[in-house]
């Protein structure tokens, strides 16, 4: 009997111990391999064929890269009938190699003169330890145009890139922006302290690329957006209730001629801008002579010439509305009573609803010998008597050009007499009687 239960005794201890030693106080980080080894292996299922649950494992693709125009191969991606293998050309271009990381450059010496290249605009900086005159900032200039600001330490620029006289070239895989920056400085004494130098500024743009950002949502970032003008967009002469002008009206010389310009709707939030007006006495937006009537982006400045040039509000901020003082060319007055054709021409956009001193609506106030924005703040009108400054340079401007209307004069050369008896005048306001009866 004691032996069976010295026996059972030995078989339960067998039992509860997995290991076949027991761990101590004194194992160390070199029994661990023999611990690895000795533990439950298991085993876990794999799945035999992939389901639509079963994720494929995220490819590590850049978000483009830039190539030169030998690399570009679209005969390749030409769709073919039938399977055929994927060329190891195509599997290069699809899962490129990893880029190799590059060291970071070693601090440089600080530039006297730097320039940044951004895809619409470029910014140059010139270092004021160059000079020692202390106006050197007034004989600086990039192509045509001066100096922006400037700081403590610097002399800056910042323009849109196809302005100062920029030069444009190209080639197989590059667009080149070039342009020349310059010193010139001028003096009457008889010695100079500075020489004239000009140092030539270029940027480039790669032109082809590949993208590998399928799917890819951005994010817009806050601030100003503005959308080009879509079709629909019209320009057209009305009477003074708004109403479209029939074709037998004319605007009269003393009165003011109304005006509506109108964007399809759809866009939240914008506002329809003009940011210069002028007419002419064709369609043709680039014939002469032409009257501005308004200009510096968005001031009406014939409101200094007459009152009956202004701007109107509306319901709909994507409607401005405005008059102008009737008007004629000089070659037009030798027969004031007959009907002549004038077209107005306005270059539109759409920009942000709250104005700003390159987007705004400007009317001049007589009696305040002041400016007055239509919805917004009267102080970015401020710059109407000076230049403004010019809106983003994402923005499209888009000129939109008016039907004909005509303008006849009230106040004709002839004698009274003669114009009793002219049948034609009489004719328009019986004309114009009855409709508005």
């Amino acid at each position: 009997m004691l032996l069976k239960a010295v026996l059972l005794l030995v078989g339960w201890t067998c039992m509860v111990s997995p290991f076949p030693y027991m761990l101590d106080d004194a194992a160390s980080d070199d029994s661990w391999p023999d611990l690895e080894e000795s533990s439950p292996k298991y085993k876990a299922q794999t799945p035999v064929n992939p389901t639509l649950h079963t994720p494929c494992p995220p490819l590590k693709l850049p978000q483009f890269q830039q190539i030169r125009s030998s690399d570009v191969h679209k005969l390749i991606f030409k769709p073919a009938r039938n399977l055929r293998p994927v060329p190891a050309l195509m599997k290069s271009i699809l899962l490129p190699s990893p880029t190799p990381a590059t060291a970071a450059p070693l601090p440089s010496k600080p530039r006297r003169i730097e320039l940044l290249c951004h895809i619409d605009r470029i910014y140059v900086r010139v270092r004021k330890s160059l000079f020692t005159n202390p106006d050197a900032g007034k004989y600086l200039k990039v192509g045509t145009c001066t100096v922006n600001t400037d700081t403590a330490e610097y002399y800056y620029f910042l323009y849109p890139i196809n302005s100062c006289n920029v030069q444009r070239h190209e080639n197989e895989n590059h667009v080149l922006y070039s342009n020349v920056l310059s010193y010139e400085p001028l003096t009457d004494e008889p010695v100079i302290r500075e020489l004239p130098f000009s140092v030539p500024l270029e940027c480039r743009y790669n032109k082809h690329f590949r993208s590998y950002n399928v799917g890819y949502h951005p994010q817009v970032e806050a601030g100003t957006i503005f959308l080009n003008l879509q079709g629909g967009v019209s320009l057209t002469p009305v009477d003074e209730n708004w109403k479209r002008l029939a074709s037998w009206q004319t605007y009269m010389i003393g009165q003011p001629m109304y005006f509506e310009a109108i964007t399809p709707h759809g866009h939240a939030g914008m506002r329809l801008y003009l940011s210069k007006c002028y007419i002419t006495a064709s369609q043709n937006p680039d014939t002469t002579p032409k009257y501005t009537v308004m200009d510096n982006y968005g001031c009406m400045v014939d409101g200094k010439n007459t009152p009956q040039s202004k701007f109107y509000p509306s319901e709909d901020k994507a409607t401005l509305r405005f008059s102008v003082g009737a008007l004629m060319f000089k070659d037009m007055v030798s027969d004031p009573t007959e009907k002549k054709e004038m077209f107005i021409h306005c270059e539109m956009f759409l920009g942000p609803e709250l104005p700003t001193s390159g987007t705004k609506s400007c009317s001049y106030m007589a009696d305040a010998q002041g400016w007055s924005e239509l919805y917004g703040n009267d102080l970015v009108c401020a710059c109407c008597d000076t230049s403004c400054p010019a809106p983003d340079p994402s923005v499209t401007l888009k000129i939109i050009s008016s039907g004909a209307w005509g303008v006849k004069g009230d106040q004709p050369m002839q004698s009274r007499e003669e114009v009793l008896n002219y049948p034609e005048l009489e004719l328009f306001w019986d004309e114009a009687d009855e409709t508005r009866a």
